[in-house]
């Protein structure tokens, strides 16, 4: 009998908890083919999942939690200690993982990274536009402590993420995809600088298994991400709601083609709304996303 499992800390709104409802899915769905994401409107629209298999949240966490403690994820985040790397140290990373059948990888590493896109200064590849930390941070090594923080405290930490409610107890850097965690001066008593970052760190991790659905490939040399469209210098990260429940294939094609209105402007038969979050660029490489806007069906 299939059940609906709502995941009320999930508001499709907010970028973050986006990339994690399509990291679950895809988490969930190795184990069931049959499960489903959607979303239902409420005060803001709330993520749930239909299954066979899974039946209570429960369930979901127990399986999240097993997957946290295996070596998937060290596979995925162990290969470098940044994602910009020389070109050919790239290619040979996908060569060995081709060579080992290693899908997982492959697929991470085509999101994270494009191929034929060099930084001409440093000639290093240049990485995905999921990739928003800079300077003594680093994205593998940033989202490797945040794994070791979840790996410690696996239940409760993946319960805030799907539950809640957000408590941003893990001391730990949300990798930019967070606006609750913009440390802005204006409004803070002090310097954002003095303040330890604050993550929901099982979300984080979660959202960071999604990105193989969100591919990087280069244009004369520009990296461009799925998921993201360009207007002027900006780019802003959009992603589709939708209430009748889909699954992980039906997902990848809706992220893929991002035909989601029609000529008209009025949105495709099974989308309900459309978000976009600005990623908002600062200092020397650092980004965040901001609060995300309605764009559809009405901007």
């Amino acid at each position: 009998m299939t059940q609906r499992i709502r995941l009320p800390a999930l508001i499709g709104s907010n970028p973050l908890a986006a990339l994690t409802a399509f990291g679950l899915l895809r988490l969930l769905y190795n184990t069931d083919p049959s499960v489903r994401l959607g979303f239902v409107l409420e005060d803001d629209w709330i993520a749930f999942i239909e299954s066979d298999r899974f039946e209570s949240i429960e369930d979901v966490l127990e399986l999240t939690s097993a997957w946290v403690q295996t070596d998937t994820l060290d596979r995925l985040l162990g290969w470098a200690n940044d994602v910009r790397v020389a070109p050919e140290e790239y290619r040979s990373l996908v060569k060995q993982a081709n060579a080992d059948s290693d899908f997982e990888l492959l697929s991470f590493l085509s999101a994270i990274a494009a191929d034929g896109a060099v930084d001409t200064q440093k000639g290093r590849i240049k990485p995905s536009a999921f990739y928003m930390v800079s300077g003594q941070q680093s994205f593998l090594g940033g989202t490797r402590e945040i794994l070791s923080a979840v790996r410690q405290n696996s239940i409760p930490l993946l319960a805030e993420a799907l539950v809640g409610p957000w408590s941003y107890q893990t001391r730990l850097h949300s990798l930019g995809w967070d606006p609750a965690t913009e440390r802005l001066y204006a409004l803070r008593h002090k310097a954002p600088t003095s303040e330890k970052p604050s993550c929901i760190a099982g979300a984080v991790l979660l959202a960071a298994w999604s990105l193989s659905l969100f591919p990087t490939n280069s244009e004369r040399g520009r990296a461009l991400t799925t998921g993201f469209r360009r207007e002027g210098r900006d780019q802003h990260f959009e992603w589709p709601i939708f209430s009748q429940a889909i699954d992980l294939p039906e997902l990848k094609s809706l992220l893929h083609t991002a035909a989601w209105t029609t000529r008209s402007g009025t949105l495709r038969g099974g989308i309900d709304a459309i978000y976009s979050a600005r990623r908002s660029e600062f200092g020397q490489g650092y980004a965040v996303f901001r609060q995300a806007r309605l764009v559809g069906p009405s901007a």
